[in-house]
């Protein structure tokens, strides 16, 4: 009886090990999976991390520790994202939050940005808190230019046939992109708020109250707009209309040839978030913690959401869909009709406004200087 058992033991290890061996042959070696990436949403927050968010459903797909507040917008070259921070400015890998680089130079204090930064072709313009306006080429990692303002510059730089518009304390600015030589300068009140551009026109709202509309060329002025209290809102420039919020509370919508009010919305708070429009709606958030949709022509609500707190952050359009963040902690994605698609919990207060990249080109919001009207 041993024998036979023998025997069958003996069988069956023969047939593996041929099943084995007809295994190894037929198959070859496994090799990786090409990796796959789709569109993302970016957003910081009081937590000191960046976020890369999937903007269909909000799901995470990574986060990236910075270790500092951050307070400005992000911007995208290539497939590289460009992260200010009170420390430097950080390069990572837009697809995996990977670094690739922090940028320090021997010659510049590079450090203290609370301006979102600009984009002209592979170079960045960017504002610190050290009274200079930088323009970095990401090509080659040099200084194009700096320019000493005088002053902090907290307000984003806006870039228009071929210059650079910029505030900086009392004092707004228009330099050569390519050269950062001065063109013109403007002085009135405090300016923390981030200037538009349209056909001839520089907007910029001012701590003192007034929206000011200055001479593209000359930077001269136009004509100004008293709210009566700052205005820390940057206006957006949409269908012949500047539109813009107040600390009073109100957003104003202004007919740029008539120059007066085309119509004024009462909030409940202070309105700090930068309007976007879209399809004739503009869509803002308040410090009485809702978020608005109105219509464009005659500042008629459509619809507002309550969030657990106040709005900071300016929103951003994106495929008929809004996004905005709130000091609640959530980012929210609506449709256009209020329809809330889904929220997501970062863990941290948002004060920065959130981009969009889908692998082809970046939607930015109008607090970027780089807004899509």
């Amino acid at each position: 009886m041993p024998q036979r058992w023998m025997k069958i033991l003996a069988f069956f290890t023969a047939a593996t090990l041929v099943v084995s061996a007809c295994r190894k042959s037929e198959f070859s070696k496994d090799d990786k999976l090409p990796e796959t990436f789709s569109t993302s949403l970016y957003i910081t927050s009081q937590n000191q991390f960046l976020y890369a968010l999937d903007p269909r459903t909000g799901e995470k797909k990574w986060e990236y520790y910075i270790g500092k507040h951050v307070e400005a917008t992000p911007v995208i070259i290539g497939e590289s994202l460009y992260l200010p921070t009170t420390d430097t400015l950080i390069k990572l890998d837009a697809n995996r939050g990977k670094v690739q680089k922090k940028y320090w130079y021997d010659n510049a204090d590079f450090k203290s940005f609370v301006s979102s930064p600009a984009v002209d072709g592979n170079n960045i313009i960017i504002g610190s808190l050290n009274d200079t306006l930088y323009s970095v080429n990401t090509v080659s990692d040099n200084m194009n230019w700096r320019f000493n303002a005088g002053g902090d510059i907290i307000s984003s730089p806006t870039i228009s046939q071929g210059r650079v518009i910029f505030a900086a304390n009392s004092k707004v600015y228009s330099l050569d992109v390519a050269t950062g030589a001065q063109v013109w300068s403007f002085s009135a009140g405090g300016f923390t708020a981030s200037p538009a551009v349209s056909g001839t026109y520089v907007f910029i709202g001012s701590t003192d109250g007034n929206m000011y509309a200055l001479d593209f060329a000359t930077g001269t002025l136009k004509w100004n707009f008293d709210t009566k209290a700052q205005i820390q809102s940057s206006p957006i420039v949409y269908g012949g209309n500047v539109i813009f919020g107040s600390n009073n509370s109100k957003l104003y919508c202004l007919d740029t040839a008539a120059k007066k009010e085309r119509w004024v919305y009462q909030a409940a708070d202070r309105i700090v978030s930068s309007p976007t429009a879209d399809r004739n709606i503009v869509y803002f958030g308040s410090y009485d913690f809702h978020f608005y949709a109105l219509n464009v022509i005659d500042g008629q609500e459509k619809w507002k959401y309550k969030t657990d707190a106040l709005i900071k952050s300016s929103p951003l359009m994106y495929n008929g869909n809004v996004y905005v963040g709130s000091h609640d902690k959530n980012m929210y994605s609506f449709d256009s009709s209020g329809v809330l698609h889904w929220k997501h919990n970062i863990n941290g207060l948002i004060e920065s406004s959130p981009i969009i990249w889908d692998l082809q080109k970046t939607f930015y919001p109008a607090i970027s200087g780089m807004s899509q009207f």
